[in-house]
């Protein structure tokens, strides 16, 4: 297993508000993206990534991944939401600060996926991505409604609004899947200032490309900026 990741606040906002993080030890990756529109999201996702690696650092064997150890997404996912709900408790100056999550557990013949939000996973496989993850977004829903197209959902003007986010409530219901472990898949968490400016197509082909994994994830980041950068962008690669 190898896990690299990047991140670059962009070419508009003023902060990054994105926060990623991993360890290879405990076959965990993580990446969070701060609500723009609320006040003090780089916190929130700060807050969120550093309590899964910590959690998942503290609660693995020595030759056990913490999935493998019987770690449960959804609880690691509830626990780095009461960190942002506790937060602003105890601070009321954070009121409202809020993040999306995506988390990537690894074990010896499986894979979980878990995430709330629109921060994504995706999964290359013989030449072909899969998108393991779909957005908590009204756009989402409209698309799985067939009242909107995927192309009209990109220049929706609604394609950054969440309905699920960590530090919004103090219980949330993330999605979670598990995937058999097959080698040579490759894993991409990556927030929506990467997907908002290339098309899937466009990621699938910069992970076909022959180069090390990071310059993989380089590549990622200067085709999401060149289109732009209107956001923040962030990538997690994890090669198995």
């Amino acid at each position: 297993m190898e896990i690299v990741g990047d991140t670059h606040k962009g070419h508009v906002r003023r902060h990054n508000e994105d926060r990623i993080g991993w360890d290879e030890a405990a076959g965990v990756a993580v990446l969070a993206d701060g609500l723009g529109g609320l006040p003090f999201g780089e916190v929130a996702a700060r807050l969120a990534v550093d309590t899964v690696i910590t959690i998942a650092r503290s609660h693995h064997g020595d030759d056990h991944t913490w999935l493998e150890s019987g770690g449960d997404p959804a609880d690691l996912i509830q626990l780095a939401n009461r960190a942002v709900v506790s937060y602003t408790e105890r601070d009321r100056r954070y009121e409202g600060m809020g993040t999306t999550l995506a988390l990537l557990c690894l074990a010896p013949d499986e894979v979980a996926a878990a995430h709330i939000g629109d921060s994504r996973i995706y999964r290359l496989r013989r030449g072909a991505l899969e998108r393991l993850t779909k957005d908590h977004t009204p756009v989402q829903r409209a698309v799985d409604n067939g009242e909107m197209s995927e192309a009209e959902a990109r220049h929706s003007p609604e394609r950054n609004v969440v309905e699920r986010a960590l530090g919004a409530v103090t219980w949330t219901e993330p999605d979670v899947s598990r995937h058999p472990r097959r080698s040579g898949d490759l894993y991409l968490l990556c927030s929506d200032g990467l997907t908002n400016m290339l098309e899937d197509r466009e990621i699938a082909a910069l992970l076909q490309e022959k180069r090390s994994l990071k310059e993989t994830a380089q590549a990622l980041l200067v085709a999401a900026l060149e289109r732009g950068g209107q956001d923040n962008v962030s990538v997690v690669l994890v090669q198995v």
